[in-house]
């Protein structure tokens, strides 16, 4: 018995005590039963009780998801057309194609401009007190191109642009100048938010936005400036209610061709004027001191800008040329990033680094048939740059530029009219764009119609390759590639008819909104030669497109 004991304790070390204990027991057994059925009995009541308690949980959680399943239900993503027509007979149109996100459904919804003596949507110009024919600021949904709201105002039509905050409480609005008017609608419902009568400075161009509130309504405000031959002249304006807030100030005397608003590396805000002996940098806070006193305290400065300035306060010589043609800001991606400069003169292209005070790089181009397009042809995360130049003989060719060193990276001949749209691009989750381009390939001698273009895409990893769709859209007011849904429904917008500054409306405008990739399997695949040489691709048609097809784009990161 005792080398039985001892075996066992030996065998199983951690049931030592029980084993001693049962030894004992042998001359009264008793006590080990009674124990034992104690033990068992109070774990099995232990054990019954964890269970219940278990069941009850999963039981409660059950319950709550379920319950709220039903209460709250996922979002229906609402369903698009591919592609949809808006047509309006009898009118004009203007450059001007603005999408903002409407409805609150995510999808951004379409907003053009048209003039006519009746509405689409049962208005008229004479039941709203206007001379017709008038304008009407027309909002379609972005889905299918049905009517959201339409908004009459007396003509003629100068600027617009839409995605103004600190118009509306409920988010932003569409700033539009007209006639003697500058009026403020509601992005969301078309209700005219306020109207004032434009006075000179209210005449000016594209407005700056963004600024902050001035005049301590809880609304964010922007600015006006005018250019005449003999001054350059500002006011801040309350977003809010349309009133100038101060005086107006005399930004320049002189003439200036162009203003741009521009925020340094440190947040100062300054006014950029081009001048024709140069680029000038105006400081925004000594504009709003000017305006009212004390105003300035509520705008930012760049100390090392300002140790730049002249004997003027607040005026600073960022570039000295007398043949400056067009000043561009290059966006970069991300909060915070400072924006370079791009100057185009009659010979060159010059990036400005970030700075502004030395030169990235520059390079030789003459005749720029428009303002440089954007989009990433490599993943450095730097924009390149897209380039139209007139070479002669209807024939452009299309550049694109690295953004960071200015080197060629690709190119391509085309022919074109004067109504062909620019380049534009749409970034990829893989950090390089799909490059959309317009023109007519000379690889087509039967063809007699001098007005009919082409859309052309290219993929960057298949850069010797274009797919080419010959395009229906005939006298191009307006085009647009963009994304109408974050991070999908890749999509471009076509607004075509006759320009309202310069004709009565015999032909309908149309507003077309066509998917991207329903491109791809009405083109034709060419290949890209030597020095930019178009020929007919031998490649397999249906890998090429197979590689449009797998495409997914992103928004551009914030």
């Amino acid at each position: 018995m005792v080398d039985a004991a001892e075996h066992s304790t030996e065998a199983e070390p951690l049931k030592g005590e029980e084993t001693v204990v049962g030894v004992t027991s042998v001359t009264d057994p008793s006590p080990f039963k009674k124990s034992d059925c104690a033990g068992r009995l109070g774990m099995s009541h232990l054990s019954g009780w964890r269970t219940g308690t278990f069941l009850l949980s999963l039981f409660l959680c059950l319950t709550v998801v379920f319950a709220f399943s039903f209460i709250l239900p996922c979002p229906v993503r609402p369903q698009y057309q591919r592609t949809w027509n808006r047509t309006i007979p009898g009118a004009v149109t203007y450059d001007f194609l603005a999408v903002e996100d409407a409805t609150k459904d995510k999808v951004r919804d379409v907003f053009i401009i048209y003039k006519r003596s009746e509405g689409m949507a049962n208005n008229t110009c004479t039941s709203e007190g206007l001379s017709a024919p008038c304008l009407f600021l027309l909002a379609v949904d972005g889905t299918d191109g049905e009517t959201l709201w339409e908004r009459p105002l007396s003509a003629d039509f100068d600027w617009a642009v839409c995605g103004v905050g600190g118009l509306s409480e409920t988010g932003t609005g569409c700033l539009i100048a007209h006639n003697d008017n500058l009026t403020a609608v509601d992005t969301h419902t078309g209700v005219i938010l306020w109207q004032q009568l434009r006075t000179p400075v209210r005449g000016g161009d594209l407005p700056l936005v963004h600024l902050p509130d001035l005049d301590g309504d809880g609304a964010t405000d922007f600015a006006l400036v005018t250019h005449s031959p003999s001054q350059t002249v500002l006011a801040f304006v309350s977003g809010r209610t349309g009133d100038v807030i101060g005086s107006e100030v005399v930004v320049d005397s002189g003439t200036s061709l162009a203003h741009l608003p521009y925020i340094t590396a440190s947040g100062g805000q300054y006014l950029l004027l081009h001048k024709d002996s140069g680029l000038y940098a105006v400081g925004l806070w000594w504009l709003a001191g000017q305006a009212k006193s004390g105003l300035e305290v509520k705008l930012k400065k760049d100390k090392n800008w300002e140790e730049r300035a002249s004997s003027r306060p607040g005026h600073i010589l960022i570039f000295e040329s007398v043949s400056l043609r067009r000043v561009v800001e290059v966006r970069r991606s991300g909060r915070g990033s400072v924006s370079p400069l791009l100057l185009l003169t009659d010979s060159t292209i010059t990036l400005l680094h970030e700075n502004l005070l030395t030169a990235s790089w520059s390079m030789n181009i003459s005749n720029l048939l428009s303002a440089p397009a954007f989009g990433h042809y490599n993943t450095d995360e730097v924009p390149d740059l897209v380039i139209e130049e007139d070479i002669g003989n209807s024939t452009k060719r299309v550049v694109i530029l690295d953004g960071h060193t200015g080197s060629a990276l690709w190119e391509v001949r085309l022919q074109f009219t004067p109504q062909t749209p620019r380049p534009s691009s749409v970034l990829t989750i893989n950090d390089y764009s799909v490059f959309m381009l317009w023109g007519q390939t000379p690889i087509h001698p039967n063809n007699t119609d001098v007005e009919e273009k082409s859309s052309y895409l290219l993929h960057p990893y298949h850069s010797n390759l274009l797919l080419e769709r010959k395009s229906p859209f005939q006298h191009i007011i307006a085009f647009k590639a963009t994304l109408l849904e974050r991070s999908r429904h890749a999509s471009y917008l076509v607004l075509t008819g006759q320009d309202g500054g310069q004709s009565d409306g015999v032909l309908p405008v149309t507003l077309t909104k066509r998917k991207i990739k329903d491109d791809v399997p009405e083109s034709s695949v060419l290949r890209v030669g030597g020095a930019g040489g178009v020929v007919v691709s031998t490649d397999s048609e249906e890998y090429i497109k197979e590689i449009f097809y797998r495409l997914r784009f992103s928004n551009e990161p914030q």
